[in-house]
């Protein structure tokens, strides 16, 4: 008997039976009037029954795609990495993405790696992911949770900062700066993660740039590797607040190490250890210091020109703003950013073919819409000042 007819009989012996214990009101006995029937005293709210989901007696699932099934140049399409780098991955998300049973048909780790490495490759929604994944839409999006959560777990062992007392010199090395620049750190720039706009805090996210995103800071080195990610500020935070809030600011303002700085563009302030350009250059040494500054930070331009292109749901003019909260929005750039990490360590080209950022800009083409926010800091402290002048010196002494 079908489930339609078994609760029309409930329904109607519900009613025989209340009808029956009311009565339908006193019974006639001659000589006393007839009573109306009482009002229904109201029943308690019964609890509510989950009801339980019929299943056919033999369940059809969809064909699951593996990516060992496809070449090496699909998968580099489709994920971005290739076989090696997703069979690491999946042994080392293993412990935290593996079914702690098997029912259900669970998904195994490379379904759910792949699952999530398709959505942050293409930028498309997760319901054009799953046809690719070969599982549902609420798979995929629990999929990229678990995903995003395991990789943040282990995100120290892809992106650290070099020690402050041994310094790098890499990032100074690049562009034939190493004697201007000998003990550079790191080249840090901000990157705005467009999302769409939150329910909480609206204004705090639109930019300067007239649209909501996260106001997301990176440090790089000469060969384009991510050191350092800040990605918690909202889009209306300037640079500078970025950088004076993050634990690398306290970090190098306890340490004060001599001769060993950051890079920066004019959004941020000048400091004994974060080497700005110079506003208005006086002389052939301030030209040639801003000339080789600008050299120096053409790392930082190629990587916030990779990231997107690499990982396109970071691309706002491709797909659109990301449709989550803003610490979902954090999370997924921090995936992103390791995963380019992994990428530029395996030497992975882009489908597309190798960017060509513009070099007449600091942030590269995008650099409107990345940055989102104007110069704003032009003399600094006097201490910075100083070491830049310095910097300046050994600039005027070293030219020919």
């Amino acid at each position: 008997m079908s489930a339609p007819v078994l609760l029309l009989r409930r329904v109607r012996d519900r009613g025989a039976a209340e009808a029956a214990t009311t009565g339908g009101g006193v019974p006639d006995v001659p000589g006393v009037p007839a009573v109306p029937p009482a009002a229904p005293s109201p029943s308690p709210r019964r609890k509510r029954v989950r009801r339980r989901r019929f299943y056919p007696e033999h369940r059809v699932y969809r064909a699951r795609c593996s990516f060992l099934d496809l070449s090496e140049e699909q998968v580099l399409r489709r994920y971005r990495l290739d076989k090696a780098a997703i069979a690491a991955l999946c042994r080392e998300l293993g412990a935290d993405l593996e079914s702690l049973t098997g029912r259900s048909h669970a998904l195994p780790v490379a379904v759910k790696v792949t699952a999530a490495l398709a959505f942050l490759a293409s930028g498309s929604f997760q319901a054009a992911t799953r046809a690719a994944a070969g599982i549902s839409q609420s798979a995929v999006s629990n999929c990229l949770a678990q995903f995003l959560e395991a990789l943040r777990r282990r995100a120290a062992r892809h992106i650290a900062f070099p020690a402050v007392a041994a310094g790098v010199g890499a990032a100074g090395g690049a562009g034939g700066v190493a004697g201007a620049f000998p003990g550079v750190l790191g080249l840090v720039g901000a990157m705005h993660v467009a999302l769409r706009a939150p329910s909480r805090d609206e204004p705090a996210y639109r930019n300067a740039g007239n649209f909501h995103s996260v106001n997301a800071q990176v440090v790089c080195d000469a060969a384009g590797a991510i050191t350092n990610v800040v990605a918690k500020f909202p889009g209306s935070c300037p640079n500078a607040a970025v950088l004076e809030n993050s634990a690398l600011a306290r970090l190098l303002d306890g340490t004060r190490p001599d001769g060993a700085w950051l890079l920066g563009d004019g959004s941020y302030p000048l400091k004994p250890w974060l080497l700005t350009p110079i506003a208005a250059p006086r002389g052939p040494a301030e030209l040639r210091y801003n000339a080789l500054h600008h050299g120096a930070l053409g790392a930082l331009r190629r990587t916030l020109w990779l990231l997107p292109r690499r990982w396109r749901c970071l691309d706002r003019s491709r797909g659109g703003p990301l449709q989550y909260a803003p610490p979902k929005v954090c999370r997924i750039f921090l995936a992103c950013c390791v995963l380019h990490n992994i990428a530029l360590r395996r030497r992975l080209p882009l489908p597309e073919g190798p960017p060509q950022p513009d070099e007449g800009t600091p942030g590269g083409a995008p650099q409107q819409q990345n940055t989102g926010t104007p110069p704003q800091h032009g003399g600094g402290c006097s201490e910075g000042r100083a070491v830049r002048a310095r910097v300046v010196q050994q600039v005027r002494e070293g030219m020919v």
